[in-house]
């Protein structure tokens, strides 16, 4: 396993081979390494980025060029795009698109990668959203943590705030208990 100065040493050299700093994508993508062990050892990409000497990657970003990169994960890796894509293979971090957007439906909504039978006006109701979350759980054997519903589940936590207040709130009208 590398060591600490090795991980820096790679992240640097792959930096003069792009002529910038790397973003996730382009690291996970053709990196000499994934960006895991960086967040592991420094805690986000952009503290790595700074402890090689590097700057970081903190910019302004057009709303229109996350929508395009949206679109490039459907053209490249197939629908849904799911958030496990921005993280491997995306231009721009998950975290970006959650600021910006209003849920993670709303992304891809606006990129034009939503059903035309499911947009505005047919939104899900709460029979669904419970429906979603308790198929989760049942997948997991378990409630989910919102970090799972945002990942793994068929919703994003957004609707389950805007409905219930709470996550926990909403575990609890689903009928999942949140003392496990």
């Amino acid at each position: 396993m590398p060591t600490d100065e090795e991980y820096l040493e790679d992240l640097r050299e792959f930096a003069d081979e792009l002529g910038k700093p790397p973003t996730k994508g382009e690291m996970n993508d053709d990196g000499p390494h994934s960006t895991t062990p960086y967040y592991t050892r420094w805690g986000s990409w952009n503290d790595a980025l700074e402890e090689a000497g590097l700057g970081t990657n903190h910019r302004e970003i057009a709303t229109e060029d996350l929508l395009a990169d949206l679109q490039r994960l459907a053209d490249e890796y197939g629908e849904p795009v799911l958030v496990e894509m921005v993280d491997e293979h995306g231009t721009y971090s998950q975290v970006t698109y959650f600021r910006r957007f209003e849920s993670w439906f709303d992304a891809r909504e606006q990129a034009g990668l939503i059903a035309e039978d499911i947009r505005e006006g047919q939104r899900v109701d709460e029979d669904e959203l419970i429906g979603a979350v308790r198929d989760l759980a049942m997948e997991l054997g378990r409630p989910p943590s919102q970090n799972e519903m945002n990942r793994r589940g068929d919703r994003s936590i957004t609707p389950y705030i805007r409905r219930w207040g709470t996550w926990d709130q909403a575990l609890e009208a689903a009928g999942l208990s949140t003392d496990q």
